[in-house]
This record gives structure tokens, sequence and C-alpha cells, in this order.
């Protein structure tokens, strides 16, 4: 189950880097830097501050990629529920639960099941929809900070002295090339991180499939859960060893099911004592 996870993460990472490559239009920002700051001296921290306040980061294909994945992780994470109650109950009282149970993990993949959710989602996956506020990691911090180097780097390299700063814009054009050039080779180089990439689908999955599952659980009558560790750090280590807990009751970590940090790929199982509330609820 934990391959299926990882698996579907790394087949989205190339998905969400593309998106975030494509989350900063470089032609625009130059022109409206250029635009303001075209006979000026500006000192590197004075680009960086601009860069913070004027450069809009599109997060619409991030967000439409994300939806696949959440779908996706979503119908996972149904199934894995549906494998965990049936192997917990050692019997398998509902088609569903025949079905997960006997699941080739290796080459699950989430089909009809991810189209049909999106199309129109129940109740679980359009609230994880609505909840689930992505942004793009490190693009507002770090990141900004290097572009507005990059671009005070441009302006101090590309003019020509301020005393015969050009002023027509048939010589300004070229210009404004060159250094959207130079620059988006350098944005793009800051954005095309795939660890980046693969830490969002990686952390994105697991929440949809965490959620799923704990849905299903309760929907089923689970009243006890455990917090499965896959790459134990301290944190999910912690939360592990209080397992199990009431359904309804948070892990140390705050979290009522993974992940507890970026990266974490840990699962939610069901913890079944008294199996006939569970039967009763999947009959």
């Amino acid at each position: 189950m934990h391959g299926a996870k990882v698996r579907l993460a790394v087949e989205h990472a190339e998905l969400i880097k593309k998106a975030i490559v494509h989350s900063i239009d470089v032609h625009k920002v130059v022109n409206d830097w250029l635009d303001n700051h075209l006979t000026s001296e500006v000192t590197t921290e004075q680009a960086r501050e601009w860069a913070h306040t004027h450069i809009y980061v599109d997060d619409s294909k991030l967000n439409s990629a994300l939806r696949i994945i959440y779908a996706e992780g979503y119908a996972l994470g149904s199934d894995m529920a549906l494998a965990s109650i049936g192997a917990a109950l050692n019997k398998a009282s509902k088609k569903d639960v025949a079905r997960a149970v006997t699941t080739d993990w290796s080459k699950w993949k989430p089909g009809n099941k991810a189209a049909a959710n999106l199309i129109s989602p129940k109740g679980g996956l359009a609230s994880l929809l609505e909840s689930r506020q992505v942004k793009l990691v490190g693009i507002k911090g770090t990141t900004l900070d290097r572009i507005g180097t990059q671009l005070a780097y441009a302006l101090q390299r590309g003019l020509p002295p301020s005393t015969v700063a050009p002023a027509i814009e048939g010589m300004l054009a070229p210009l404004r090339e060159k250094i959207a050039y130079d620059l988006g080779t350098s944005v793009d180089t800051l954005l095309s991180d795939s660890q980046r990439a693969l830490t969002i689908a990686q952390t994105e999955m697991s929440a949809a499939v965490s959620i799923a599952q704990r849905q299903e659980y309760a929907s089923s009558g689970v009243e006890m859960v455990e917090w499965l560790v896959a790459d134990p750090c301290d944190i999910c280590a912690e939360n592990a060893d209080v397992s199990p807990i009431s359904i309804d009751d948070t892990f140390p970590s705050g979290d009522t099911e993974p992940p507890a940090h970026p990266n974490c790929m840990c699962s939610l199982s069901a913890y079944v004592v008294d199996t006939s509330s569970v039967a009763d609820a999947l009959s």
C-alpha cells in the first residue's frame, strides 16, 4: 500500500514542477520592472522588496494538478481503509472490503473511481478540495528574494550608464528581451526544483489518502485508529507510540491523521477490538 502511495506521488511530481515553472510570467515581470526602474539606481534590497509586492504568482495550474492528486489519493485512501477494516475483521462482510483486501497494490491505479469522484465529488472529497489550501512552497519567500536579486543584477549589468540611458522604445526592445531571456533562465532554474515538486506531491497525496481513510473508518463504525509509520521521525514515532487512540482524538503532533510534516508518508489504520459494531455497519 505504501508503494502505491509513493508511486502515485512520483507520477505527479513532474506535472507539479511544470505548474510551478509556469506560475510566474517572466516577460511581464521584466517589463513591469523596467517601466518603473529604467533610469533609477536600485539596490538589491529594494529589488527584493519590489519582487515581494509586485510579482504575481499564478496558482491555477498548480491547483489543477493538485485536484487530480486529491481525487486519486482519495480513491486510494478509501480502498486502503476498506482493506484495513477487512484485515481487522478477518472476514469480508462487504463487497468493497473483499475487493480492497484482494487488491494487488503493486499495480493499483485510481482509474474510473478517481475520475468519477472529480466529476461529482462525494462529500468527503468535496470538503477536501475546498479545505486544502496549498501555496507554492517557497515562492513567496526565498525564491522571490532570489528573483529580486536577479532583477537588480540585470538592471546593473544590462543598462548603459544613467547619463546615456536609452529613451527610445526601439532601443529598449532588444534590451527587454535580453533581460527577460537571462532572467527566464534564472527563474526556470529556481522554480524547476524536482525535490520541491516531489515534496508537494508526496505531502498532498498523503493528506488525501489519510483523510479518505479516516472518513471511511468513521462511516464504517471504527472507533479506534493507529498511526502506522513509514520512515519514522521523532514526531511520527511518538504518534505511533500512543496508538491506538479514539478516532475522535488527536495524536501528540496535533493531527487527527497523517501527514504530520512535509514528506510524511505515514498511514492511518483501523484498530478493531469489538468487531460487532463494524460488522453491523458493513453488512
